[in-house]
């Protein structure tokens, strides 16, 4: 029995132009799963816990960061739900005020 290879060596040698085509669309076929390989895919990855957040990135004062931590301790909450809370007080205050 002839291997792929034995056959597409022979196959070269007495019809060119059928080896030709063959390997062509061989190539073709390749491009065309290999455009499918990695890259961002529909629902890969890990699902977002909070996937209405919004990530910032913003510079506060060393006394600032101490502060949101402590609270975030003392009320058993995240960094994430002291700001968000912090924030909606602050805004509510200057609104009264």
């Amino acid at each position: 029995m002839k291997t792929h290879r034995q056959l597409m060596a022979e196959l070269k040698l007495k019809d060119p132009e059928s080896y030709k085509e063959i390997m062509e669309e061989s190539a073709r076929e390749i491009e065309e799963i290999r455009k499918s390989w990695g890259g961002k895919r529909p629902n890969a990855g890990r699902k977002k816990v909070y996937p209405d957040r919004v990530g910032i990135n913003k510079r506060v004062s060393k006394d600032t960061v101490v502060k949101l931590k402590d609270y975030s301790k003392k009320h058993n909450i995240s960094e994430n739900e002291a700001l968000d809370r912090l924030v909606d007080a602050g805004y509510k205050s200057l609104k009264e005020g």
